[in-house]
């Protein structure tokens, strides 16, 4: 079965847009049972004045309402390479999310509030000291006068700080142990084909679970859709011009870097060079002066 690969934002993103696949993924990665999903995919437009071109990136965002009746706020980040402005870029986003109000339209009348945020990060490349393929990073409350856990939760800081779910596709392996990885399946980069965009998994390897057969089937369907695979093809066409900006500046800043060197031994030998020349001149006003008392001594001798 050839699926269109979940790993480009405009697939990640065509697949989210059903929302029982994303209201069932979401509660399978979160471990919570969502009731009620709205997906809000954000299109941001960055000019980079250093590499000189424009980036458009998909951000997700969705605002779930769990069994219990509470709301919370999902981000979404779907990153294949690692470049060095990544990390700044996840932490603007983020502060963006803390810093703008929520409002929450559903309500009559609508109002604004500050909903908990949750993070999931899909990323295409391994975080070196964490093997895992799946983590959760998740707060407690600690009472550090009993060294007791508070299993009671307050607006004030669950409002304030957050979890956050990271999945390393790059370490999905080839033996699914538990469901959510079986899930996780259509994202396994080890069913990749020539063409990075399509996945080639085996029906046997999808077996009956409803969740992941509703996601093949739909990303099955996306790899027929020729708009969509140009629009990937134009976002690798983006990755590859800034991974060739970042190699030619990396290039340029090393050459600079090398020529800095060769200049600093120049002005040092330089420098040397001066103090040499004045040391001479040194020596020669001496020998000016020997030369001066000689001839004194000389013209005395004569006189005499």
């Amino acid at each position: 079965m050839l699926i269109l690969n979940p790993i480009y934002d405009v697939a990640f993103k065509y697949l989210l847009e059903d929302l029982e696949i994303a209201k069932g993924l979401l509660s399978k990665i979160i471990g919570e049972e969502i009731t009620d999903l709205s997906v809000r995919p954000q299109e941001t437009t960055t000019t980079s004045e250093r590499f000189l071109i424009t980036i458009l990136r998909l951000d997700f965002k969705a605002v779930i309402r769990t069994q219990s009746g509470g709301q919370k706020k999902i981000l979404i980040e779907l990153q294949k390479g690692k470049f060095p402005n990544d990390i700044m870029r996840f932490r603007k986003y983020l502060g963006e999310n803390y810093r703008k109000p929520d409002i929450l339209e559903e309500s009559t009348p609508p109002y604004e509030t500050a909903l908990p945020i949750t993070t999931i990060y899909f990323l295409g490349f391994p975080l070196l000291t964490v093997p895992t393929p799946v983590l959760k990073v998740n707060r407690e409350y600690i009472d550090l006068i009993t060294d007791q856990k508070i299993e009671a939760k307050d607006p004030f800081i669950e409002q304030l700080t957050h979890d956050s779910f990271i999945i390393q596709i790059s370490r999905l392996g080839k033996e699914d142990r538990t469901e959510l990885e079986h899930i996780l399946t259509v994202f396994n980069q080890i069913h990749i084909t020539e063409d990075p965009k399509i996945l080639q998994i085996k029906s046997e390897e999808i077996g009956e679970h409803e969740l992941l057969l509703k996601m093949t089937d739909r990303l099955r369907r996306g790899a027929t859709e020729e708009d969509i695979l140009r629009n990937i093809e134009a976002g690798e066409q983006v990755d590859r011009m800034i991974e060739s900006k970042i190699r030619e500046t990396m290039r340029l800043e090393e050459m600079n870097n090398q020529l800095q060197g060769v200049n600093d031994e120049l002005t040092e030998e330089t420098n040397e060079l001066k103090g040499a020349n004045s040391e001479l001149k040194n020596e020669n006003e001496e020998l000016k002066k020997a030369l001066a008392a000689l001839r004194g001594k000389l013209s005395q001798g004569n006189k005499e």
